[in-house]
Formats: structure tokens, sequence, C-alpha cells
């Protein structure tokens, strides 16, 4: 285990080679989450909750606010709300849905990019015999716009599997999403790995019984990462191969 002092939040990206592992994961599959975990999307989702609090009239809150309203896997808006307009909150939430419905496709296909290793990352662990898939809460109307960095880069199709908001009635933390992804690959939870950049993705690997991996390059750091108990946590995808054993690199 690497004895040097984690970093305590994202620094979007860690320069510093991290990997706090507790054993090395002998799995059959690894399933990803997408936003912060394949995708660098995180600072696109910051500039629209900009563009919506500024559209509105929302006063501007500290990130660390934001990154607690966003916990849970729903955003809480009460959390963020001025007292004033905590009683229309209702017509706040159908205006902010119709900004986000407006602006994020375009802001999306203007920005949205790899994490860095993503590629080289996904054809190792193809290469490797391990399957792979995809368990997200986006809604599958978004998926088009956000999986285009991963199709252009021929690497969508390693992706056996893409679960999406709408393919099931909870999302994570709720264990379901992995549960189905499981299901659909044949396989058992428990030989199955989670990998993603959230305590809602850590807490939705671990209801379900599987191994979990946690990565530096989304929105929760490393000690909201650790207190969810993962098996591993690494910088990012790209050091995901040195807690995997690769079939094709065992004896």
């Amino acid at each position: 285990m690497d004895k040097r002092q984690p970093p305590t939040h994202n620094s979007h990206f860690p320069e510093t080679p991290l990997l706090i592992e507790k054993y090395s994961l002998t799995v059959d599959a690894v399933i990803f989450d997408l936003d912060g975990t394949l995708i660098d999307s995180a600072p696109i989702y910051y500039e629209l909750i900009d563009v919506i609090f500024e559209r509105l009239g929302i006063p501007p809150v500290p990130r660390q606010v934001l990154l607690e309203a966003m916990k849970d896997g729903e955003f809480e808006w009460d959390l963020v709300l001025p007292d004033r307009m905590k009683p229309c909150i209702e017509e706040v939430i159908k205006d902010a849905r119709t900004i986000i419905d407006d602006t994020a496709p375009e802001m999306f296909r203007k920005q949205v990019k790899l994490i860095p290793g993503t590629v080289e990352a996904l054809k190792q662990i193809s290469a490797g015999g391990m399957r792979m898939a995809l368990a997200t809460s986006t809604l599958r109307e978004y998926m088009a716009v956000k999986l285009a960095p991963l199709r252009e880069a021929e690497v969508e199709d390693l992706l056996e599997v893409i679960i999406t908001a709408d393919d099931v009635k909870n999302k994570k933390p709720h264990a379901e999403p992995l549960i189905k992804c499981c299901r659909k690959l044949g396989l058992e939870p428990g030989r199955c790995a989670y990998v993603g950049d959230t305590r809602t993705d850590i807490r939705a690997g671990n209801a379900a019984g599987m191994q979990t991996v946690g990565v530096l390059t989304g929105f929760d750091g490393y000690d909201a990462l650790k207190n969810e108990n993962p098996n591993v946590i690494v910088n990012s995808i790209a050091d995901l191969k040195a807690t995997l054993a690769l079939r094709s690199l065992c004896p």
C-alpha cells in the first residue's frame, strides 16, 4: 500500500501516483460508471449549474455545497436554494429541467472528452480476457452525445451491455442498475467489479455485492470515496490494470 498522504479532494487530475489497494481484483467483468469515470464531464456539469443558477437568479454556493447536493444521485435543491425560493421549488426544478434540455446537449457536443488513458485501459482490459459493460444514471436520450468520444475512439463496442436510467425503476445508489447489468452479462455480481467516481457509485456496487473501485477523476475525492469502503481507490481508469488479475497476464 502506498504510504504517502493521499489527496483529500479531486485535483482533476491527480499528478501524484496513487494506488490504495486491499487486494487484486479477480473478476470476470468490469462494469463502469460513465460521467467522471470514462468521460471528463464534471467541468461541464459545474458550468451547466452556473448557467442554471444565473438564469434563475439563484445565488452562487460553494463547490462543497454542490457536492453535498449531488451526493445521493439526485440533486437536492433544498441545499442550494435561498429561503425565499423554497416555497416555489417545484417551479424552479421545472425551469431548471427546461434549461438543461435546451443547453446540455450542445455543451456536451462541444466539450466532452475521454478521461486520459481510457482508450488504452479499455483495450488492455479486453485483451486481458475480461468483459466490460456500462451502468449509468444518464437518461437514454443523452447517451448518444455522451458516448460520442468512445465511439470516435472505436472502443464503444467493447461495452457489451449498457444500462441507463430508463432501464430501471431505481437509480444508483440502489443496486438495481448493477444487478440488471450483471444479469444481462450472465454473471453473478460477486464476479464483477464496478468502477465509479462518486459515493453513489461505491454504495451501489457494495449493495449489489460487487467488488468496487473508486477513481479520482470525477466529483468525489479520496476521503469521500474511502468512507464508502471500496476495495480499491486509484487515480483514474488508466491505473485500473494494476488492480485486475487479467487472464493474459496470469501464468
